[in-house]
């Protein structure tokens, strides 16, 4: 069961890593990010309202949101609204890359000292050790886009409540047991889609035109329903530090993405930042710290 949800997370990062591809066509298009926030949650959550009138889950997804609504409320507002809007605007001010680091470093921070001060305990040794790596790593992965500093600190800021969103909703998705599955995600859309119809009327409706139907399509099937499915579901398997630490394989995804579709090459740099965080992937699920410690401690008795 472990293993599959490791297999989850790691296809939610893979799903995501396309988010930026199509996000950057559907900006070319004059779509604001607060309209591409909005619209692909929509389009998500009506296919999954045509999926569940067709299989007879209009009943259990009606019974599902009376019975959790609150939970359901609390967790979309982290995961749709804060998420997607301060990412969003983080945007206007800062670049993508910088974007993407300070969301992530943020978010895994964030997880790991949320479970721990949930579970009333310290942070460990693996889950220190974990942290430091991964930070490392997504440093190396983005350090290459040479704008790490001197950005406006308004921007940085918003990255990061985004990222202290997406936290949220990992250890509140599995602490509050909402499960995993089609209906909460299109559960959570329908908070979600609420939740971003106001900073999209607070700042001008505008309607898709026909040319970005498509990459709006895509980002409401791959990343949204199918992101999300994934990383809910793994949320009832393992751990939620697990599923974010994981789901740092979201950059190593999008790099290799860049590279097949948009011809970007993947740096010295970038590929040992990968490589750091699947160490720390490594470092953490399978206790090799622990593991380590045992060897050392009978290598010790064998000469004494």
């Amino acid at each position: 069961m472990k293993i599959y949800g490791g297999l989850l997370a790691v296809l939610a990062a893979l799903l995501n890593g396309t988010v930026g591809f199509f996000s950057v066509n559907l900006f070319q298009t004059g779509l604001s990010s607060e309209a591409v926030a909005f619209y692909k949650c929509l389009i998500a959550f009506m296919t999954l309202g045509v999926w569940a009138a067709m299989t007879g889950q209009l009943g259990t997804l009606g019974r599902y949101v009376r019975q959790l609504w609150l939970r359901i409320a609390v967790c979309a507002f982290f995961g749709f609204f804060v998420l997607y809007y301060f990412e969003t605007a983080a945007y206007q001010h800062i670049n993508v890359a910088v974007v993407v680091f300070c969301l992530f470093g943020a978010s895994t921070i964030a997880t790991f000292l949320l479970n721990a001060a949930l579970g009333r305990r310290w942070v460990n040794k693996h889950e220190l050790v974990a942290m430091l790596l991964s930070l490392g790593g997504l440093y190396l992965v983005f350090v290459e886009t040479q704008q790490l500093s001197g950005q406006e600190s308004t921007g940085l800021l918003l990255a990061v409540v985004a990222g202290l969103g997406y936290a949220s909703f990992l250890v509140l998705t599995q602490k509050l047991g909402l499960g995993g599955g089609l209906i909460p995600v299109a559960a959570l859309l329908l908070f979600g889609v609420i939740y971003l119809s106001i900073p999209l009327a607070l700042s001008g409706w505008a309607v898709p035109s026909s040319d970005s139907l498509f990459d709006l399509l895509m980002l409401a099937i791959l990343p949204t329903i199918g992101g999300f499915w994934c990383t809910t579901k793994s949320l009832t398997l393992i751990e939620s530090q697990s599923v974010q630490l994981i789901e740092l394989t979201e950059p190593i995804f999008a790099l290799i993405i860049g590279f097949v579709f948009l011809g970007q090459l993947v740096t010295g740099p970038q590929m040992l930042g990968g490589g750091l965080i699947m160490v720390a992937i490594v470092i953490h699920e399978f206790a090799i710290l622990d593991r380590l410690d045992r060897l050392w401690a009978r290598s010790k008795r064998s000469y004494s």
